[in-house]
């Protein structure tokens, strides 16, 4: 949750642009699958964990620090849609992790 809010948080430092899909494309989907292998690197939970707190880091990031108008519901819908980006990575890189971990004993 708090490296997708993060992804929200930055787009203004980094692009000039107080939403990341205003920004120039790459940066939101770059964003997104940094924050989403970070999230599954350190964090190996299950993909629907992984899904819930994308969607949910940046719909209460938008509610909390940016003014909401009556485009909300359509901005949810595109972040259901970008937060898959966020979970292929977390997937990925828990993939990854996994393979590369210590090898349990049986």
């Amino acid at each position: 949750m708090f490296t997708s809010a993060l992804v929200w948080a930055l787009s203004p430092l980094l692009t000039g642009f107080r939403e990341p899909w205003d920004a120039p494309m790459p940066y939101y989907i770059a964003a997104l699958v940094v924050a989403g292998a970070i999230s599954g690197a350190l964090l190996p939970k299950p993909i629907w964990a992984h899904y819930l707190g994308a969607v949910t880091g940046q719909i209460l990031f938008e509610l909390l620090f940016l003014r909401v108008g009556p485009l909300l519901l359509l901005g949810v819908v595109f972040l259901l849609a970008y937060s898959l980006v966020f979970v292929l990575a977390a997937a990925a890189t828990g993939f990854v992790r996994r393979r590369l971990g210590p090898a349990e004993s049986a």
